[in-house]
């Protein structure tokens, strides 16, 4: 590939031997560990974003650093000077060098050329690389240009032998933060650098419906070496945003300054006020010391929060929202009213508030009660720390249910995603709702219902789970007059058999278009059609929905007495963020079908739009379309003072102890989900599945820092997880579960 022989011809030849470790050249500036490394973490106009946050966080909890932010008139005026280490965070590479202006962008080339050393991550890679017309004044410092993104992911990322020998970082591919960041392609020999890439993209995407354009696949995802007598390490990906990943960038120290970094995490204290702190804009040196302050001092459990997140429901996990004065292009409050006014409106008519000072505090003032506009950070603290000693308001009630709801089965295993669509058709007073497990299939459990919901997860694993007598149960189910809403793996489950290893129902005349390999995951364009925008009246026609390794519909063979109809289409073009193999492009094909199937009706979702808030309108469409009557939403938002709980649900009983009673207990806040990444915000875990070992590894940490962990074994099977864990505490039943978290 030209990635690789460029590399071998152009830096390798130079760069092999010259910065392993024996080499004497970018020599290491401090010998011993009572010397403090001096990091500068740029924080002017272009750097911004949660990623940005991250660096702060990391830098300024780091065990020998002392991190300074620095903005475009510190550099210039000489802050560098007292700097061993340049952290150039991700955002925009042109309001980068934008901020940094023309003295700036030299002094930074001359800090590295003299022995300085360089890290960046997405923008801050960019920034190195060659001008080009969209890029204009990089520092070009790498042989390297600009090649096109392809969207948000997490992804694979494989990184050779030679980072192990450089940086210590393990051979191997792992999944990292992708978002919209740079491919670099060859460019132009640099005379000061010797460079090599030392980790490639696994993949490819293109989600938004962009023409053709070149893979990503084996391109350079991490590049590493010398400019002058200085080290560089920077990669396209953001390693800063997840726990997980975080020994990249001990290895990307270790590299520039032969420094074995250490950071400790924060972890929430039972009672503290939960703060989301606003991240679109670049932050400016005055609101990164603000970060620093809260994110070492621990006052507050501080969760940073941008658009995307708001979008997705995030407010509902916080007490408090700090919008600070930014210093970049974009507005501190557009998160917060562009396009999320009315999450935010309900958010401060639960007893939120919002704390806005300089620029944010212009641009929110007046729009709310709620929405406390302050002269500085300083101000902010103090009306934060009079809010959080203000009485608890209550919380909204569950309504009751109507006469006659709908009555609705969902399958319940541990792998499945139902969570999101078991909430709103539990708290909705339409709707009426248990949870079926393999076995109620077969004996009867479908004869009393109108709607079966089957989730996302594993689509052979459900089959199997059902049997063949289970599934011809579910077939009859619907063809005798039930509803079938099925998402990703049940999307999958009701299509018509592609592959002879594969059993599937047969309800539609659709298919897979079954690629060789699994795709991956990342939120893709889908476009209504006609159909669907009858379906789906009053929602937008394109929107960004989460695919996650759904199937991707063709048409097969016809149904005899049905009328399915495709009501949704991918307008991306590819999902491939597994490994490097080619697959089939998804742009036309199917990705929301629904219709008549017999005497009954289906409804099938490819995509997750269940995912994120701002696409469940799609999920209740698709529900009323079946049975004529959307769920009214109800949401159980976080009440201060509450203990804050990750529960991972597995079997029946465990669903059911959780929207029976957990859900519905005012004295917790329940945050479902099997994933680990947010154990810093989590007062408890609660445990009702199996735990592989990197996520026993986790939770023995969180477990270190302060955090409980609540192991329920009602089965044999699941004294496996308790003995993963150190100092865990166990419960034989699910009536011993709320007593063990408020203990």
């Amino acid at each position: 590939m030209k990635i690789k022989s460029f590399v071998t011809v152009v830096a390798f030849a130079v760069f092999a031997g010259c910065v392993g470790p024996d080499s004497g050249v970018g020599a290491v500036r401090h010998e011993t560990k009572q010397d403090q490394l001096r990091v500068a973490v740029y924080v002017d106009r272009g750097a911004r974003n949660i990623g940005a946050f991250r660096w702060l966080e990391l830098t300024a909890r780091a065990k020998g650093v002392a991190a300074t932010p620095v903005d475009g008139a510190a550099v210039r005026s000489g802050a560098l000077n007292a700097a061993d280490v340049l952290v150039m965070p991700g955002g925009s590479s042109v309001e980068e060098s934008r901020s940094l202006g023309p003295e700036g962008r030299e002094i930074v080339k001359a800090f590295v050329r003299r022995g300085g050393g360089y890290v960046g991550t997405c923008a801050g890679c960019c920034l190195l690389m060659e001008s080009s017309k969209g890029h204009p004044n990089m520092l070009h410092m790498i042989p390297f240009k600009f090649g096109p993104s392809g969207g948000k992911a997490d992804m694979s990322v494989a990184f050779g032998a030679r980072v192990t020998e450089l940086a210590g970082i393990k051979k191997g591919a792992v999944k990292i933060r992708y978002s919209e960041g740079p491919v670099p392609l060859p460019s132009t020999e640099v005379t000061d650098a010797r460079v090599e890439v030392v980790a490639t993209y696994n993949g490819d995407i293109n989600t938004q419906g962009e023409k053709a354009r070149p893979s990503m696949a084996g391109q350079a995802a991490a590049i590493a070496g010398t400019y002058g007598k200085g080290r560089i390490f920077v990669l396209t990906v953001h390693p800063e945003s997840d726990e997980d990943d975080h020994y990249i960038l001990k290895g990307a120290f270790s590299f520039l300054t032969g420094r074995e970094l250490e950071w400790d995490y924060p972890q929430r204290r039972r009672g503290q006020l939960a703060v989301g702190f606003m991240c679109d804009d670049s932050f400016g040196t005055e609101t990164a010391k603000l970060v620093q302050r809260l994110v070492t001092e621990g006052e507050f459990d501080v969760i940073p929060l941008n658009k995307a997140q708001i979008e997705e429901g995030f407010l509902r996990r916080v007490d408090a929202v700090l919008a600070p004065s930014g210093a970049g292009s974009v507005k501190p409050a557009v998160g917060l009213y562009d396009g999320n006014t009315a999450r935010t409106k309900e958010f401060l008519s639960r007893g939120g508030r919002v704390f806005a000072w300089g620029r944010a505090a212009e641009a929110a003032k007046g729009l709310e009660s709620g929405v406390t506009c302050v002269e500085d950070a300083e101000d902010a603290l103090v009306a934060l720390r009079k809010f959080a000693a203000e009485p608890v308001a209550d919380t909204v009630a569950i309504p009751a249910k109507i006469g006659k709801p709908v009555r609705v089965g969902i399958y319940q295993d541990e792998n499945n995603s139902n969570i999101p669509i078991a909430r709103a058709l539990a708290l909705a007073p339409e709707y009426d709702l248990t949870f079926l497990a393999p076995a109620d299939y077969v004996n009867g459990g479908l004869e009393k219902l109108d709607l079966v919901i089957q989730p996302g997860g594993s689509c052979t694993a459900q089959y199997k789970a059902l049997g063949d007598k289970g599934a011809d149960a579910l077939k009859r189910f619907v063809l005798d007059g039930g509803k079938y809403y099925g998402v990703c793996a049940g999307a999958f489950l009701a299509l018509q058999q592609s592959r002879p290893d594969r059993p599937r129902l047969g309800l539609v005349p659709f298919k897979g278009d079954d690629p060789s390999h699994y795709r991956g995951s990342a939120p893709i364009k889908v476009t209504l059609t006609n159909d669907g925008k009858n379906v789906f009246a009053g929602s937008a026609a394109n929107r960004n929905v989460l695919y996650y390794g759904g199937p991707v519909l063709v048409p097969g063979s016809p149904v005899e007495d049905s009328d399915v109809k495709v009501l949704a289409r991918y307008a991306g073009r590819i999902v491939n963020t597994c490994q490097p193999e080619s697959v089939e492009e998804m742009v036309g094909k199917a990705a929301f079908v629904g219709g008549r199937v017999g005497k009954g009706k289906v409804f099938l979702s490819c995509p997750h739009p269940e995912k994120a808030e701002n696409n469940f309108d799609l999920v209740r469409s698709g529900i009323k379309f079946l049975t004529g009557v959307a769920p009214t939403p109800v949401n159980l938002d976080r009440r201060r003072g509450t203990v804050s709980v990750r529960y991972r649900s597995s079997d029946k009983a465990s669903a059911q102890f959780l929207f029976n009673t957990l859900l519905r207990d005012k004295r917790v806040d329940v945050w479902p989900g099997k994933d680990l990444n947010d154990l810093p915000h989590i007062d408890t875990v609660v445990l009702t599945d199996k735990v592989s070992d990197t996520d026993a590894k986790r939770l023995n940490g969180y477990i270190a820092r302060g955090g409980r962990v609540v192991v329920v074994v009602d089965a044999e099977t699941k004294r496996e997880t308790a003995a993963k864990l150190n100092g865990a505490i166990t419960v034989d039943s699910y009536d011993k579960v709320v007593d063990a978290i408020l203990k």
